[in-house]
């Protein structure tokens, strides 16, 4: 009887990077496949030669040590599968310059990719000339209970990091130009850089309170919230995310008012397609409607962007190699 196959998943750093971690981690600690995480003084030869894996899984190439494992073990005949997050192919700065020269250089010595949606794939194989796999990343929070009453005094919210920021602000200048008074519960990290530009644009009419990241404060500021905005930037930046915070927030029951863009429309018809204060604004006059939006959007990000179900993608992936 052939012997199961020996495979890792290897991450450059501890310090879990949010695509890694449901792109990756959490497949991973439900297929039971072991994690490395690779040290800067960390002898690879121990990982080719004594681990002696079939398969290595890379998560997001932070440094040339994780390229050096990569080129060791294409020499040593073992299958290396990368996993690439926003790779647009267009640096806007020096970190951008390293990361994009590290993601070439895994790309040449890997013999699978994963990207999370066709259109980050598409990107990569226009650029590279390389086919790809998709496999979305699945769901992070526990969901909550649907929102079931309507409250006059409702709440929005908002959530993601400070590489969206640019997005918030367009979000809460559309809900100004509405004169729509409403407290929104902002959480992310860098909160100086955040309030700063709030602080800028001298919103009058929306109240932002800034909280820090953490997943407690993000689902207690969902429970006080009705609605989650979604204003997205139709950019080669964005074209290249994956759907993750929108399938988050469609999961904790609440109504998602998303901008119009091209991708990840398959989500379009259980979120408010639209200007910010025209999605809140319809919310309020069709509540009834949108109560069976939130609950045909988590029955259908729960079937298929569960931990189940992107596992599921994984293992397929797997044993078809």
């Amino acid at each position: 009887m052939k012997s199961p196959r020996k495979i890792f998943l290897v991450l450059a750093t501890q310090t879990l990077i949010p695509s890694d971690l449901v792109g990756l981690v959490m497949p991973a600690k439900f297929l039971n496949i072991p994690i490395i995480f690779l040290k800067d003084d960390e002898d690879i030869s121990k990982i080719t030669d004594m681990i002696r894996p079939d398969i290595l899984i890379f998560g997001k190439c932070l440094n040339s040590h994780v390229v050096n494992l990569a080129k060791k073990a294409r020499k040593k005949n073992i299958i290396t599968i990368s996993s690439f997050n926003d790779w647009h192919f267009k640096p806007l700065n020096l970190k951008q310059e390293k990361q994009f020269y590290l993601n070439d250089k895994l790309l040449q010595n890997s013999d699978h990719i994963v990207v999370k949606s066709i259109d980050a794939g598409k990107v990569i194989r226009m650029n590279k000339k390389i086919n790809f796999n998709v496999i979305n990343d699945c769901l992070r929070y526990p969901p909550l209970e649907n929102i079931y009453e309507f409250k006059k005094d409702i709440n929005l919210m908002w959530f993601g990091s400070s590489s969206n920021h640019d997005t918030l602000i367009k979000g809460l200048k559309e809900i100004e130009e509405y004169k729509i008074k409403r407290k929104i519960f902002v959480i992310t990290n860098k909160i100086e850089n955040v309030c700063r530009v709030i602080t800028k644009n001298n919103f009058k009419y929306v109240s932002p309170e800034i909280i820090k990241f953490t997943e407690t404060n993000l689902i207690e500021a969902a429970k006080q919230s009705s609605i989650i905005l979604m204003p997205l930037i139709e950019d080669h930046i964005r074209l290249v995310k994956s759907s993750n915070r929108i399938i988050d927030a469609l999961n904790l029951g609440r109504f998602v008012v998303k901008s119009k863009t091209k991708f990840h429309d398959e989500l379009d018809k259980y979120c408010f397609v639209g200007n910010m204060g025209d999605g809140i604004n319809w919310f309020i006059s069709n509540f009834e409607k949108a109560k069976n939006k939130i609950d045909l959007g988590k029955k259908f990000v729960q079937s298929n962007y569960s931990i189940n179900e992107i596992s599921k993608s994984w293992t397929n992936l797997l044993n078809n190699i």
